[in-house]
């Protein structure tokens, strides 16, 4: 059986992934979000909010002792508070960098430590952005911690090539991609955010990418993790 850890399975491209995962007999899903998504028998939902201090150290992860493959995909991630620096609300900050870098460096590292002793192939997609890797104006909290996951999955990409070469970690940018998120950012007000007519003009002109496409897309990163670290998807 292949072991998929999944965060952020409630809607976008978590729940796309995850009915995408289920469509194979061989895959059971252990899925983390806030809200429950699916009833299915492969499917097991651990609720909880990412975003809370501790709660990334203190989730449950079951572990597969006869596990074939096992993947983890962080995928959880928010937008935070769309304003410039200065007018940003701290709590929110906050909650953006826990959620977007430090949940997902914590579930890795948990991960990797609990099959430590086993050889079978893991793999560690991190769902990252391209404002990552450009700065998109009010978005430093998002640009700045999406930033902080390519790192960390660079890093421990180069830390395990030679100790543990069954183990591979991609940092993935979707692209521009048609979920809650982008409704959020359609509904910023432009004072706060100037490039907010561009993310409207990307819906009406049908340039956001389907989340079931996208799912498909990381699956095959899945299937053959002989790839950059660093991955967008749009290069696909």
């Amino acid at each position: 059986m292949n072991i998929f850890y999944v965060t952020g399975t409630s809607s976008g491209i978590g729940l796309a992934l995850i009915n995408e995962i289920l469509k194979n007999e061989d895959n059971w899903v252990v899925g983390y979000s806030r809200r429950f998504p699916l009833s299915h028998e492969r499917y097991q939902h651990i609720t909880v909010d990412l975003a809370a201090h501790g709660a990334a150290s203190k989730v449950e992860i079951p572990v597969f002792d006869k596990s074939a493959k096992v993947v983890l995909i962080n995928n959880a991630g928010m937008l935070g508070d769309v304003k410039p620096v200065g007018m940003i609300d701290n709590n929110l900050l906050e909650q953006t960098f826990i959620l977007n870098s430090i949940a997902p460096a914590i579930l890795t590292n948990r991960i990797l430590a609990l099959y430590d002793s086993q050889t079978l192939p893991i793999i560690i997609i991190n769902i990252s952005s391209g404002a990552g890797r450009h700065p998109i104006e009010s978005w430093a909290g998002y640009c700045a911690s999406k930033a902080a996951l390519d790192m960390f999955t660079l890093v421990a990409a180069n830390d395990l090539q030679i100790s543990r070469p069954n183990v591979h970690l991609i940092s993935v940018a979707p692209g521009i991609v048609d979920t809650p998120m982008q409704d959020s950012i359609r509904e910023v007000d432009s004072s706060n955010f100037p490039l907010g007519e561009r993310f409207k003009n990307y819906k009406e002109q049908g340039m956001l990418s389907n989340p079931h496409s996208v799912a498909q897309k990381i699956l095959e990163l899945v299937a053959n993790p002989a790839s950059p670290t660093i991955v967008d998807l749009r290069d696909i």
